[in-house]
């Protein structure tokens, strides 16, 4: 197989080994001649032995001789590629993000305690970035009615709740639950219900069950949040 495009090589310079068995036919014939015809021909039959042996030697090539592929620069395989590619060090593996939700040993007990803690971390996170979408994707067709934008935009607009525990889950039928919380919101004074930068908040929420998870459900009449200035 060639491995490279080259040039036919020189006629002139290949080495003589190709045609050193029609010299020698041409020799034998010539002598044969010499002794049939005598001294005369044997001039001729020396001159056209030297003219050969001049331009090509028969024990050594001449320099110019090309070499062979194998030994040439021009006939070694080329280094193959390496295909080899470096393993990709193994990356350290993120922590799990800390739920900024706590939970009492007794909420714990609750076989509903996951799902409860889930909705939680949610409902902070939304009011914490003032995201009414994901806010309002917690809550059931009655609760979207009662909580419009215009009220979360007017009620949250500088809160931020901090401290939250989930302190007990009742079960209250039907797959619904009561969940109790407590934590802490900072406001502006204007914006808090009792004038104060600071609020400590005890709140439930009632939750009913949604897929796998559960939405914020509307509380029952009479309900009321208990509050507090921060001490």
């Amino acid at each position: 197989m060639d491995y490279y495009a080259e040039p036919d090589p020189d006629p002139d310079s290949q080495p003589p080994s190709s045609r050193r068995g029609g010299s020698s036919i041409l020799i034998g014939a010539v002598v044969l001649l010499v002794l049939a015809a005598g001294g005369g021909a044997y001039a001729v039959v020396s001159s056209l032995t030297g003219n050969k042996a001049a331009g090509h030697p028969s024990s050594q090539p001449t320099s110019s001789a090309p070499t062979q592929p194998a030994s040439s620069g021009l006939a070694t395989t080329p280094p193959a590629r390496s295909t080899a590619t470096a393993s990709p060090s193994a990356s350290p593996k993120k922590s799990a993000k800390p739920s900024t939700v706590a939970v009492s040993p007794s909420a714990a007990a609750n076989p509903a305690v996951a799902r409860v803690r889930t909705l939680l971390e949610h409902y902070f996170a939304a009011i914490n970035a003032h995201d009414y979408a994901a806010y309002n994707s917690l809550l059931d067709a009655r609760m979207q009615q009662q909580n419009p934008q215009s009220k979360f935009a007017s009620g949250y607009a500088s809160t931020r709740d901090s401290a939250a525990k989930l302190t007990s889950i009742a079960n209250i039928g039907g797959g619904s639950v009561a969940a109790t919380v407590t934590f802490t919101s900072h406001q502006n004074p204007a914006d808090s219900i009792n004038n104060s930068s600071c609020t400590a908040w005890t709140i439930t929420l009632y939750l009913e069950p949604q897929n796998s998870g559960y939405l914020i459900g509307v509380p029952p009449t009479g309900y009321r949040s208990v509050h507090q200035d921060c001490p």
